[in-house]
């Protein structure tokens, strides 16, 4: 069991918008702390494929654009379009987060990087405290 605290529990996630299809939270050494469809949803991939993508996927895009970061003020979030749905991966305090939205449900992205600026501000908020 892990000894991380995550910062944000799945149902939270889920209620960013309904259109949230899935959620998956990793530690930046690996270590999948929340992978969970929303109830009802079936994924177009076993669950175990999701865990080894959170293990490797959003920590190497989210490493290598870092790289170039320092020109662009930082990355906020990535967003990756498969065929049938698009992720959007971002760091949230000392993990990383994934976030799958149905292809064709575009109008919840802006709900979901307003969510990660407002979570990111009050997880900044309260490690300074």
């Amino acid at each position: 069991m892990s000894t991380v605290s995550p910062p944000v529990n799945a149902d939270e996630v889920f209620a960013v918008n309904k259109n949230v299809r899935w959620v998956g939270l990793v530690t930046e050494e690996g270590e999948v702390l929340l992978n969970q469809m929303r109830p009802g949803v079936r994924s177009y991939s076993p669950l175990e494929v999701d865990e080894k993508l959170l293990q490797l996927g959003p920590l190497t895009l989210l490493g290598v654009e870092e790289r170039y970061s320092e020109y662009l003020k930082g990355v906020q979030e990535i967003v990756v379009f498969y065929g049938v749905t698009f992720s959007v991966y971002a760091k949230l305090d000392s993990q990383v987060i994934a976030i799958s939205i149905e292809e064709g449900d575009e109008d919840a992205l802006p709900d979901v990087r307003a969510w990660l600026r407002k979570k990111r501000s009050e997880l900044a908020k309260t490690s300074q405290q």
